[in-house]
């Protein structure tokens, strides 16, 4: 199967969303191929383009290397959270555009996979106010037709789990609002640092102490039930 069209995760970039859950937040999502001899370049020029013109507010940016899934070693630059009316006033004037095409994209081989990511506004999980993840790791779901409803009972499931435990990581669900790829959906967790995926979280068992006994193999069955395909994608924060 042909992988997605994303964001980043891609998502996932999460920043602050447990205070604007009732609200329609979307991010912007594209991909950068790197040219490997202008590296150094291309990382200073952006953190120096989304400090100027994406450092606060709906336009805030963030910079992503992702290291596994089709886009390894590529950077997804994320926009948001905002909403759809918060476009109609995107940096653009002001030198903006003239210093992406000048400073930023010379020292790559183009944009990939732009997408919009819609988030479910009833349903997301964050340690902390201020929680900034180090760590993402994305899952993209091809959803069977029909089975969309049943799936975000599903998830609901999960968001209880989340909801009576204190976890170190964050998590949200993006619509793919674009429509770009094949991709449906995309599951976004953020995680404090590497080592976070030495614990073992046993989620199994949390979720078992929620639902009751042998509930979570009963939840892998029916979630499978409902998806055409999935894959996933990890990705780290740039300086």
């Amino acid at each position: 199967m042909k992988k997605p069209i994303i964001t980043t995760f891609v998502l996932l970039a999460i920043v602050g969303l447990t205070s604007i859950y009732a609200q329609n937040i979307v991010f912007e999502t594209i991909y950068l191929k790197p040219n490997t001899q202008n590296l150094k370049e291309l990382s200073e020029n952006m953190k120096a383009h989304n400090e100027k013109y994406h450092a606060e507010g709906p336009y805030t940016a963030s910079t992503w290397q992702v290291i596994t899934g089709e886009h390894t070693g590529q950077i997804a630059w994320i926009m948001g959270p905002f909403t759809f009316a918060d476009l109609d006033n995107r940096p653009g004037e002001g030198g903006h555009d003239e210093d992406w095409m000048g400073n930023v994209m010379p020292h790559t081989h183009g944009m990939k996979d732009g997408n919009y990511w819609k988030m479910w506004n009833d349903f997301g999980y964050m340690p902390s106010e201020d929680f900034q993840g180090a760590i993402m790791r994305v899952r993209y779901v091809k959803l069977k037709r029909g089975k969309a409803d049943t799936y975000r009972h599903l998830l609901n499931a999960i968001q209880k789990v989340y909801d009576a435990n204190s976890f170190k990581n964050s998590m949200g669900v993006y619509n793919n609002w674009s429509n770009g790829g094949e991709a449906d959906l995309a599951l976004v967790w953020q995680y404090p640092d590497w080592a976070t995926f030495d614990e073992d979280m046993q989620f199994w068992k949390k979720y078992e102490e929620v639902h009751g006994d042998n509930s979570w193999n009963q939840f892998l069955d029916a979630i499978g039930d409902c998806a055409e395909g999935g894959w996933d994608e990890m990705s780290q924060r740039m300086e």
